[in-house]
């Protein structure tokens, strides 16, 4: 078993494991990403994941905790993201579990399993009409079990399944293609999510058999098929013929071309012409037919899809203005930040102050105290001794799908206020 390149500097397979579950509904995004290839642009998001993982990987490498680089900076392809203290949670969650999963198997066996972070997942074996694959973040090897498991950081804040999830099914059968010859029966894959609380906890796993996972292969051929030929069918077919024939919205989160998806945008003004009539004039009104507990759970479920290709389609607006794009009636202007001092500055700055007979409280930022979970790991079996100190406050309420959070529902505003007599 091998390691492939760190985190930040890998590039993706055509067919890459995080776009099966896209690929899988939509056969022809490939073939609009080859076609309309934009420029690579790196979000703030997405380069704070590539920093908890390039932090978790330093974890690994020097046996120390993620809280010891607090302070430092990561460098992604196009920004650098400060190693605070949410960054370091985040991380630790996913150290702390791939090292649990190394401590059970020991004591159990008394033998280390054989661990690799990072490892390269080609399916190149298939012989499909892509290359395809991925990086497993952590693949671990348990002889006695007869078991291979690959663990998946995923440093967002929206919930992401588990169960049968394509682009994990994906990452196990590159492990099987890239490790042959081992004796396992069962792959089990992980998704450590510590930002994004779920009903089956924040680190949760499915677990299969070999040979479930070699029958939903042929089904991964099978589409691999139809984007190909999705792909044959661009240079031959009217466009507007193609992408109604090719594009299926709704798997479009992370797709280069969100933004500017023709079917993405007709979903989108489908379902926003549900509140006007004929008149173009909008159907919310006091009717009851129109304020039904029932129609706003339709509606919230639209307004999400809605909502994504707005950002979608501004972040695509930004980038093009950017790439030097007139758009009539907006213009670029320059983002203000917080106000920094210079770099190399610091000592010029506190000589100063001293030599102004500024108080130090003044100009100095005092020491403050770690987060309640770091302070009682480092209790460990004393952590008791700051029992009920600590809590975590309520800053109003959100709305979200009951499938989705973990968070017990509060009473409404009329329970509050009035009980049953």
């Amino acid at each position: 078993m091998t390691a492939s390149a760190d985190h930040g500097s890998r590039d993706h397979a055509t067919w890459s494991a995080s776009a099966t579950a896209r690929n899988w509904l939509c056969s022809g995004a490939i073939a609009l990403n080859i076609r309309n290839r934009k420029p690579e642009v790196e979000s703030e998001a997405s380069a704070w994941g590539t920093a908890c993982h390039q932090l978790s990987e330093k974890c690994f490498k020097t046996g120390k905790d993620a809280d010891e680089f607090i302070g430092t900076v990561e460098a992604t392809k196009q920004r650098k993201i400060e190693v605070d203290e949410e960054l370091a949670e985040t991380a630790q969650v996913y150290v702390d579990y791939v090292r649990k999963r190394i401590e059970m198997y020991f004591l159990e066996h008394r033998e280390e399993p054989t661990v690799i972070h990072e490892q390269a997942l080609p399916l190149d074996r298939l012989g499909g009409p892509f290359d395809a694959g991925g990086t497993g973040d952590t693949v671990m090897f348990f002889p006695k079990w007869r078991l291979i498991e690959i663990v998946d950081l995923k440093g967002g804040r929206g919930v992401v399944e588990a169960a049968d999830n394509k682009q994990l099914r994906t990452y196990g059968l590159g492990s099987l293609l890239a490790n042959r010859g081992l004796n396992v029966d069962k792959v089990m894959t992980t998704i450590v999510q510590p930002r994004a609380p779920h009903k089956n906890g924040r680190i949760r796993s499915e677990t299969f058999h070999v040979a479930d996972l070699v029958e939903w292969t042929a089904e991964l051929v099978e589409r691999m098929k139809l984007s190909k030929q999705a792909l044959d069918e661009f240079d031959t077919t009217p466009f507007a013929a193609w992408w109604a024939k090719w594009l299926t919205p709704g798997s479009c989160k992370f797709c280069p071309q969100e933004g500017s998806c023709p079917a993405l945008k007709q979903k989108a003004l489908d379902a926003a012409h549900v509140w006007f009539d004929d008149l173009d004039q909008p159907k919310i009104s006091n009717s009851p037919a129109f304020d039904t507990p029932e129609m706003l759970a339709q509606d919230l479920d639209m307004l999400d899809m809605i909502s994504d290709w707005i950002n979608a389609r501004r972040a695509y607006a930004h980038s093009q203005a950017e790439a030097g794009v007139t758009i009539p009636g907006y213009v670029l202007v320059p983002k203000e930040k917080r106000e920094v001092w210079n770099e190399g500055v610091e000592d010029v700055v506190r000589a100063a102050a001293v030599s102004a007979g500024i108080a130090q409280e003044k100009y100095l930022n005092p020491a403050k105290l770690k987060t309640p979970k770091q302070v009682r790991k480092a209790l460990g079996k004393k952590e008791s001794m700051v029992a009920g100190l600590s809590n975590t406050p309520s800053g109003g309420t959100n709305l979200v799908r009951a499938d989705k959070t973990t968070r017990e529902a509060i009473p409404s505003a009329v329970d509050r206020f009035f009980t049953e007599v």
